[in-house]
């Protein structure tokens, strides 16, 4: 019985007309960077941009014009030039270990600054340089008021996705960002075990997940026999009861069926991509479905822009890596309905966050396999507390779980979760 006709359903196939593709006006904000000296918006600190060097501040009030990124976790709406650490899904200290130094304001040895936030800040603003570059802009100053650059990017990129109301509880039940295992007993470290995050590559990573095949051209009710559900051709939702077997205690955590920090609904719908890999390790009984018409790639419109993909020497840069990240991610956030003033999970998100999530979930199963302790996985990377490694094991453990370099997350461990 279908629930819902071609026209009316899901587009992918539609192209936007000329007049629905912004146009490039006007110039994008210069970035810098802003160290607190403590995580208050009201405290003093440290900024530096490429324009206007180093220089004291007394509170977030002082810093204006620019978009400065900072180290804080939130910052308030009443100051719009600040960014929070989350602006980029990565965070200021991340970036500063992959450039291989140290975020920690200013510090000057022999007039030469050692801080960190000069290299950071250049990463910024060529982060920024690439977004002008690949983007078509309409009002650069509104459009770069977002708290996140994955959300910057998805106001730019035509809507060529309708809401389907007929599957809205089952999209957003089958949505899952963030993995979040239950912690294991506690576990007595010596002082040389340090959390480790071992994450992909972010450019390749992005492309692997934007190949995932799309639902398009409307949905129908579906039969509820599993092997109906798994030709890939025919994208599937399914609401289902599991019952683990063969999984002991420690895998189930691990998988964290619906274990995700933005989630306080109970989940029972998954898309096709993560009923093919739970049924690896679960019974599942399936209570209902719905079924796309066909399956299709992105729209050669939201593929990433050829600036940022179009050479394979590309995913040696961290911005390249930066914006290919923001871009997915914000093609899998929840779209904002204004007239219903709520957020709307879409059929594209729940697919590419699936995809992620089986992507993650098997690196995460890799260092668990090698002893690790698993707090979180998603985006692409793992989060594990690992006891003292050589450099040498610490290398094996990356190229098993297929990181592209492993990042002391001594202060990662609240890695934004998710991107909801």
């Amino acid at each position: 019985m279908a629930i819902i006709t071609s026209r009316p359903g899901s587009h992918r196939n539609a192209t936007p007309t000329e007049e629905e593709l912004p146009t490039a006006v006007g110039t994008a904000p210069d970035f810098g960077v802003a160290h607190f000296d403590l995580q208050d918006v009201t405290s003093g600190g440290v900024c530096y941009s490429t324009k206007g060097g180093f220089r004291r501040f007394q509170s977030g009030g002082d810093l204006m014009n620019l978009i400065w990124v900072t180290n804080l976790d939130m910052v308030p709406k009443q100051l719009p030039s600040l960014r929070s650490n989350k602006f980029l899904q990565t965070k200021l200290t991340t970036l500063a270990e992959d450039l291989g130094v140290e975020l920690t304001g200013f510090k000057q040895v022999n007039g030469v600054d050692k801080g960190g936030m000069v290299d950071v800040a250049r990463v910024l603003n060529h982060t920024r340089d690439l977004v002008v570059a690949a983007y078509p802009w309409k009002a650069p100053d509104r459009e770069w008021n977002k708290p996140r650059l994955s959300e910057c990017i998805s106001e730019l990129l035509p809507s060529v996705e309708r809401p389907v109301p007929q599957i809205e509880v089952a999209l957003r039940g089958a949505y899952q960002s963030w993995s979040s295992p239950q912690m294991q007993q506690k576990m007595m470290y010596d002082r040389g075990s340090r959390m480790i995050y071992f994450r992909r590559n972010r450019l390749q990573h992005a492309l692997d997940i934007m190949r995932t095949p799309l639902p398009a051209n409307g949905w129908s009710i579906a039969s509820t026999s599993l092997d109906s559900l798994l030709d890939p051709g025919q994208p599937t939702l399914a609401e289902v009861a599991i019952e683990w077997r063969h999984a002991d205690a420690d895998l189930v955590s691990l998988i964290a069926f619906g274990a995700d920090a933005s989630n306080t609904l109970i989940r029972r719908w998954v898309s096709q991509i993560e009923l093919t890999w739970l049924l690896q390790y679960a019974r599942i009984t399936v209570l209902s479905a719905y079924a796309a018409n066909a399956a299709a790639q992105l729209p050669p419109q939201l593929q990433l822009p050829n600036v940022i993909a179009g050479d394979p020497v590309y995913q040696l840069s961290i911005p390249h890596g930066l914006v290919a990240e923001a871009h997915w991610a914000g093609l899998a956030r929840p779209v904002y309905n204004r007239v219903k003033r709520q957020a709307e999970i879409t059929a594209t998100s729940v697919w590419y966050r699936a995809m992620d999530r089986a992507i993650s979930f098997q690196m995460a199963l890799a260092a668990k396999e090698l002893g690790g302790n698993v707090t979180g996985y998603g985006s692409g990377g793992v989060q594990v507390r690992l006891e003292n490694l050589s450099v040498q094991q610490l290398l094996e453990v990356s190229d098993a779980v297929g990181a592209s370099h492993p990042c002391l997350a001594s202060e990662i461990v609240g890695r934004e979760r998710g991107d909801t």
